[in-house]
């Protein structure tokens, strides 16, 4: 397994630089005007800090704080009337059943509801609700229970997202990660009719309850993204993650898969629970004979182990590990933000990440394969990933393998591609702003690299050499004014050869151009005029050109 573990790490370190050098590689050319400005380094990623926090972004700082009194509840098929009545009784709020709602999915007030709440926040309970078909609404002091999916639950919501403009993120690119990533199958459909418009800096979300919460939260990430956030994941969670990497020991022979469950549950002393309302959709009885010894395991391999033999599945949901089917477990798919601007510095190179990630990490679990993994960039190097809990665990734990590999790999850059290595090139021009810029170029461009007394060990230099001599266009005026077709103007030129670095090199164009025409600027009532560096200040003939 380890050698299965360091191969994939190794493979994907090196499938990944690859792509994003080829796709860096097409997606700049060639060059060959070597006055044009020096592309980045194909291989060298600039150092961007990468923030471990947030890990998670808490509900909780997204609802009514009404919602998030601490209880402690045993319901064991309680009528969901009672249940609203004891909501009512702890929030202080008005709880109403909407019963119309209810009734098109075959919900009573008496249907009856088997929860525990042990200490933990009374929203909890109300998201639990989801797996019997209802969902929840808190209108001012009202709190509504209707059906989950009821489009007449939808309502609209305003998100001023202009802070996230000003930090350069673009509305489409934005907008498209909203709505591919946070419940995806809700957006443009017939049953809840969700939409986004953006609106100047205003967003505009017509959703339901809870994909409202999970836009909010996805858009506090996005404010303040770090190398993973879970988005809507209750601090429940956290210990029950902490406890499925304890180890473990089980002895079971032909006990029942619901005390198994029971079992585990009490050893590990973690909130663990048989899914009973999808194994009776999927006609899986909870009494199905389990033999199962394992020592000296983590919780984790000890649930692998037990739900591959019943082929079943797990999840973390709403503060609870369930066992429950496959079908329901890849419905329960994550929302999470990664920072990976130290990976990818433009929409190209992230493209190429996405390929590599989808490629590597459960090939078949993407969009494209007919899988239900969607991946998004909200913006240049920050990644938005809808899947399961243990493949966004699996892409974490990809790409914190490739920066360990480009940490210790060693610098392989050509020298074309350096923008520190040195060179020589040829600028021709005429000799008296040669014999100028000779002596002044040094003090207008990048002062520290240029070879002096005060800077012996620097790499610039620059030469004037004489060079041909260049007839003129314009005719010697004769003694009446008029040109005089006989004589002929030459103009006479020389070289600057010119050692430097590639990326000084880049600049010195720019510098000519500016000694040739000067900079142009606005002059109050002379418009007509064009400006200094433009108009009756101008140069008509192109002096400059550069040879290598």
């Amino acid at each position: 397994m380890k050698l299965q573990t360091t191969f994939l790490m190794v493979s994907f370190g090196i499938f990944l630089a690859l792509s994003i050098g080829a796709r860096r590689a097409s997606s700049q050319g060639t060059v060959t005007d070597t006055a044009s400005q020096v592309q980045p380094n194909p291989l060298v990623i600039p150092v961007v800090p990468i923030s471990d926090e947030p890990k998670s972004i808490d509900p909780a700082e997204l609802l009514d704080k009404r919602l998030s009194v601490i209880a402690t509840i045993a319901f064991d098929e309680t009528s969901l009337s009672d249940v609203a009545i004891w909501v009512q009784q702890q929030t202080k709020l008005n709880v109403i059943l909407d019963v119309r709602s209810l009734a098109n999915i075959g919900v009573l007030p008496s249907e009856p509801v088997t929860d525990t709440l042990k200490d933990q926040p009374i929203y909890l309970l109300l998201d639990r609700l989801d797996r019997i078909g209802i969902g929840w609404r808190l209108s001012g002091a009202i709190l509504y229970l209707h059906a989950s999916r009821d489009k007449s639950t939808v309502y609209t919501v305003q998100y001023n997202i202009g802070d996230l403009l000003d930090q350069k993120f673009k509305p489409d690119e934005l907008t498209n990660a909203i709505t591919s990533t946070v419940d995806p199958t809700s957006w443009n459909s017939a049953e809840i009719e969700g939409a986004a418009v953006l609106l100047g800096d205003v967003l505009f979300v017509r959703q339901v309850s809870r994909t409202h919460r999970r836009v909010a939260g996805l858009l506090a990430a996005l404010r303040k993204p770090s190398r993973r956030i879970l988005i809507d994941d209750t601090p429940q969670h956290a210990p029950i993650r902490i406890a499925l990497d304890r180890p473990t020991s089980v002895q079971f022979k032909g006990k029942s898969l619901f005390s198994v469950v029971d079992e585990i549950a009490k050893a590990s002393r973690t909130d663990i629970r048989l899914d009973r309302i999808a194994l009776k959709a999927a006609k899986i009885s909870d009494r199905v004979p389990v033999t199962l010894e394992i020592q000296d395991q983590s919780l984790r391999t000890v649930l692998d182990l037990l739900v591959s033999q019943q082929r079943l599945s797990w999840l973390l949901r709403d503060g609870v590990l369930w066992i429950t089917t496959p079908d329901v477990a890849e419905k329960g798919a994550k929302i999470a933000v990664y920072d990976v601007r130290d990976l990818c510095r433009n929409l190209d190179e992230c493209s190429s990440l996405q390929d590599a990630i989808q490629q590597q990490s459960n090939p078949g679990s993407w969009e494209a394969a007919n899988g239900t993994g969607i991946i998004a960039f909200a913006t240049s190097g920050i990644m938005v990933v809808y899947q399961i809990e243990d493949r966004l665990d699996a892409i974490l734990t990809l790409l914190e393998n490739y920066r360990l590999a480009l940490r210790n790999s060693k610098r392989r850059i050509s020298p074309d591609d350096d923008p520190e290595s040195i060179e020589t090139k040829y600028y021709r021009m005429p000799t008296s702003v040669a014999i100028d810029l000779e002596k002044v170029m040094p003090s207008l461009l990048a002062l520290e690299t240029w070879k002096s007394e005060q800077q012996p060990n620097a790499k610039g230099n620059i030469r004037r050499i004489q060079s041909w001599d260049q007839p003129s266009s314009a005719k010697v005026a004769n003694r009446s004014g008029e040109p005089d077709k006989g004589i002929q103007v030459t103009i006479p030129y020389s070289v600057l050869a010119i050692e430097q670095k590639r990326l000084v090199h880049a600049e010195i164009p720019k510098l000519l151009t500016r000694i040739e025409h000067g900079d142009t600027m606005t002059m109050g009532g002379m418009g007509g005029m064009g400006g200094f560096g433009g108009g009756m200040f101008s140069v008509s003939t192109e002096l400059f050109s550069v040879d290598r």
